[in-house]
């Protein structure tokens, strides 16, 4: 070992800090040759060695006397103080870590799973369409899907497997319509809420399976739904790119802080990618903003889920003076219920709010409020002249 002298280091600091040493140094003999060479003496090991012993001896007698122990025991009630907030420190990192690691996984799950998902879906034997210049124009609305959401209250049941036959329930009935009424096209209006997704704690106990798995399954699911209805007439399909379930909340942000970080907007472009094939669907929908607009023939229409709406009666004024643009009807989701209220009129038509029923039915929170309503899908009939003439139910339980 290379020891060298600390500057302003009395001969006695330098011999009994290096005599401390003798252990790693080897023997006395060792240790005085180092001593030699630095305080440039010629003494014997015994010397040194009963230098130390000497000093080590009278640290022991007089300890009382130079050391405080209050103080002692306060520097090391510090010292270990600080130690233990280091090990909390070193622990929250390695629990952080762990919950990065948990959620980088699950994110490669959820891509591998949306890449699955992404296989295009063959356009099903289609029938021919009708050639006729129909005055009839339908939009089919529905919204609150809340997919894995899974529960049985008083009137209802739900779970991924109902949600599945009642979507095969409704194809089955929109086929007749189009062919019973000779449609050439038809609307579909998706006002959101597709997921159940996690606004609480309580979602937890009701979800069925992760929310990265409901994205890719609905996905799949609803395009399915658009496909095979294809083969009956063409589609243009609508989906409010916002809503408050689909809204992944990062960094504990609070309700619609962070707005845009919707996964609506996923399923939206999963089910586009999926479509991509198929000429008779078209997907509509502006990511940017959290509405979607559109015409019922010249009609102009607006959507929106309706979570941040305080007051349905005066949505279509507050939009039209804010979008410089007037709407004649406005469909909004999230109450769960179907209301249609006129608010005004125009030369041949009324201005009316049409408020989608939810797809999932009621609750066990509906319950609990001696509210509900059943799981519907509704058909919103237009007319060339006088705008919305009439509306149809398909109730799916």
């Amino acid at each position: 070992m290379d020891y060298k002298r600390y500057e302003n280091e009395s001969d006695e600091e330098l011999i009994y800090r290096i005599c401390q040493d003798k252990d790693k140094i080897g023997s006395w003999q060792q240790v005085a040759d180092i001593l030699n060479k630095l305080l440039h003496t010629e003494y014997t090991e015994s010397k040194f060695r009963k230098s130390y012993q000497a000093f080590q001896k009278m640290l022991v007698a007089n300890q009382s006397k130079f050391v405080d122990f209050d103080e002692q025991k306060k520097e090391l009630e510090e010292l270990r103080e600080s130690i233990q907030n280091e090990r909390y420190k070193l622990q929250a990192t390695k629990i952080e870590k762990r919950r990065y690691d948990r959620q980088d996984s699950r994110f490669d799950l959820f891509f591998e799973n949306v890449e699955k998902a992404k296989e295009r879906l063959e356009p099903p034997t289609l029938m021919p369409t009708y050639d006729i210049d129909n005055d009839k124009e339908s939009v089919v609305g529905m919204g609150d899907i809340h997919y894995g959401a899974k529960f049985k209250s008083k009137n209802n049941e739900y779970s991924r497997d109902i949600c599945k036959e009642r979507f095969e329930e409704l194809l089955g009935t929109l086929s007749i319509y189009i062919q019973d009424n000779q449609l050439s096209k038809i609307k579909i209006l998706n006002v959101g809420d597709t997921i159940q997704g996690i606004l609480r704690m309580t979602d937890l106990q009701i979800n069925d399976i992760p929310i990265v798995d409901c994205v890719v399954e609905i996905s799949r699911l609803l395009a399915t739904f658009l496909n095979e209805l294809s083969a009956y007439c063409e589609i243009e399909y609508y989906h409010v790119p916002m809503a408050n379930h689909t809204q992944i909340r990062p960094l504990g942000s609070k309700a619609s802080e962070i707005a845009t970080e919707d996964l609506e907007k996923v399923i939206i472009n999963y089910i586009s990618d999926l479509l991509i094939a198929n000429g008779r669907v078209k997907i509509y929908s502006d990511l940017e903003k959290d509405y979607i607009d559109f015409k019922a023939f010249d009609f102009d229409c607006v959507a929106l889920h309706g979570h941040q709406v305080k007051n349905a009666k005066d949505i279509i004024k507050d939009l039209s003076n804010v979008h410089r643009k007037f709407y004649s009807y406005a469909f909004l989701g999230h109450t769960h219920s179907a209301n249609e209220i006129i608010v005004g009129e125009e030369k041949n038509n009324n201005i009316e709010v049409l408020t989608i029923p939810s797809f999932i039915g009621s609750d066990p929170y509906a319950d609990s409020l001696n509210v509900g309503s059943k799981s519907m899908v509704k058909i919103y009939e237009f007319d060339r002249v006088h705008g919305h003439i009439g509306s149809k139910y398909i109730i799916l339980n």
